[in-house]
Formats: C-alpha cells, sequence, structure tokens
C-alpha cells in the first residue's frame, strides 16, 4: 500500500466498522473489489484542487499500489467515483451482516441482543444496533417480496433427491 489516502464519507456506523475490521487508515486486501473500483477510478488531481482536509464522517482509504497508475499522480476521486466506492463498501458491510447474522429465528436470545452483540464483536458502539436491526429486517423482507426464502436450511427428502438424480 501507498501512503496516500482519498477520504469518502460513510455513516458512522460504516466508519466503525470499516476502522475495525481494516485498520485506520483502512487497507483493503490487495486484490479485493473495493480495491479494484479504487484502481478503476482514480484519476490525476485537477490543477488548482488541493488535497481535501477529512470531515467527521469521513474516512481515509488507503490507495492500492498499482504498476498502471502510480498512486504520486493518480490520488484524487471525483464524487461519483466516491460514490462508486461507497457502494461497494456499503455491499461488503452487508454481505458481512447477512452472513454473521443470518437467520435468528435458531436463537435462544432476544434477537436484539443479538444485534447488540454483532455490533459489539464488530467495532460498533451498539448505540446502531437499532440501525443495524432496520438494515437486517430490510434485507430479510426485500427477498421475502420476492418469493425467496434466505433461510430454507432443510435438506432435500430422500425422495425427492432420488426421483431427481435419474435427471443427471
Amino acid at each position: 500500500m501507498s501512503k496516500f489516502v482519498v477520504y469518502v464519507q460513510v455513516e458512522p456506523y460504516l466508519k466503525q466498522w470499516l476502522t475495525h475490521s481494516f485498520g485506520d487508515p483502512v487497507e483493503f486486501p490487495s486484490s479485493s473489489n473495493e480495491n479494484a473500483v479504487l484502481r478503476r477510478f482514480l484519476s490525476k488531481r485537477p490543477i488548482n484542487n488541493l488535497p481535501e482536509q477529512p470531515g467527521e464522517r469521513d474516512v481515509a482509504i488507503c490507495i492500492p499500489y498499482s504498476k498502471s497508475k502510480s498512486p504520486e499522480t493518480y490520488n484524487f476521486l471525483n464524487g461519483h467515483a466516491k460514490q462508486a466506492l461507497t457502494e461497494s463498501i456499503s455491499d461488503l458491510f452487508r454481505i458481512n451482516m447477512w452472513s454473521d447474522l443470518g437467520d435468528l429465528n435458531d436463537m435462544s436470545c432476544k434477537k436484539m441482543s443479538a444485534f447488540r452483540s454483532w455490533c459489539e464483536q464488530q467495532g460498533i458502539d451498539i448505540e446502531y444496533a437499532e440501525t443495524i436491526r432496520m438494515k437486517w429486517y430490510r434485507m430479510r423482507k426485500a427477498y421475502q417480496e420476492k418469493g425467496i426464502n434466505l433461510f430454507n436450511l432443510k435438506r432435500c427428502k430422500k425422495t425427492i433427491f432420488h426421483e431427481k438424480s435419474h435427471l443427471l
């Protein structure tokens, strides 16, 4: 990684999760989708454009080294490029959340306790547990409205499996 960073504005819980998971400044794995987005959209800083100063909701992200785009020269993301990176980060967060929390119906504790515990494990203040809960429910509802049950973990009955196996 280079010593150059870009700043993107994210929700406070995302900033906490990012710095807990990837350090401060955030350093994504070299072959990650987020670094691919960075490499794709990094450009030369426009003339008379001073380096940005981070705001309270900004997170510093290391610019990955690239043979074709030296971070010393290519260290600028325009607004749309930052939006693309933020979307990529949001997708990664949702995948991580869904993977870790999954189906909470098989837990003997209250769901809110599970959300608080997950936040704590991920370096997120528990004051954002309700935000995480709402995000989880919205994801589940969106899939259910399309008839997709993400929690169907039942095995195929042997008779159904054998009936279909002759088709293979």
